[in-house]
C-alpha cells in the first residue's frame, strides 16, 4: 500500500498537536515543522482539510496556533486518513473491466476483506494511541542517549 506524504505528513503533524497540546494552549505550525522537519508551507497545505474535518481548529492572534477539537482518544485514524485522502480506504476491486468468475473470486476472497479489516483496524486506532507510542520510543530512545 502506498501512502501519500501529505497523509504521512498530516498524521505526524496531528501526533505534534496532541503532544505539545498537553503542554501549550495551541501549537503554532512553525513549531510542528520545526520538530518534525517539514515545510511549514507543505502543512498550510494539510490543515485546511483536518479543519474542514472537524479535527482541528485554528486559534487566530499573535498566541494563535493551532488545537485539536476533541480528545486524542476520539479521533481515529480512519477519519484521519479520508479527511487527507479519500481513497486510501475505499473498496479496492480487481480490474472492473475484466468481469469474469476469476475477477469475482479475488475481489471477495482478497480485495474486500483486505479493506474490510484495514477499515476496521484505521477506526480502532486512535490518535491518542499513536501519540503514546511516539512518547514511548521518544523517551526510550532519550534514555538510551543519555546513557551513551
Amino acid at each position: 500500500m502506498k501512502i501519500s506524504t501529505k497523509v504521512e505528513c498530516g498524521i505526524i503533524a496531528l501526533i505534534d498537536i496532541a503532544i505539545h497540546s498537553q503542554s501549550e494552549s495551541v501549537v503554532k505550525i512553525n513549531s510542528i515543522a520545526e520538530r518534525n522537519n517539514i515545510s511549514a508551507k507543505y502543512l498550510e497545505q494539510i490543515f485546511p482539510l483536518l479543519k474542514q474535518s472537524n479535527i482541528i481548529s485554528s486559534v487566530k492572534g499573535a498566541n494563535g496556533g493551532y488545537i485539536l477539537t476533541r480528545d486524542a482518544s476520539d479521533i481515529n485514524l480512519s477519519e484521519i486518513v479520508n479527511a487527507l485522502d479519500n481513497t486510501i480506504l475505499s473498496v479496492t476491486t480487481f480490474n472492473d473491466k475484466l468481469v469474469s468468475d476469476a475477477s469475482t473470486a479475488i475481489n471477495d476472497c482478497l480485495w474486500i476483506p483486505i479493506n474490510d479489516y484495514l477499515c476496521s483496524f484505521s477506526e480502532k486506532l486512535t490518535l491518542k494511541a499513536l501519540a503514546d507510542r511516539y512518547n514511548e520510543l521518544n523517551n526510550t530512545s532519550s534514555a538510551f542517549m543519555y546513557y551513551i
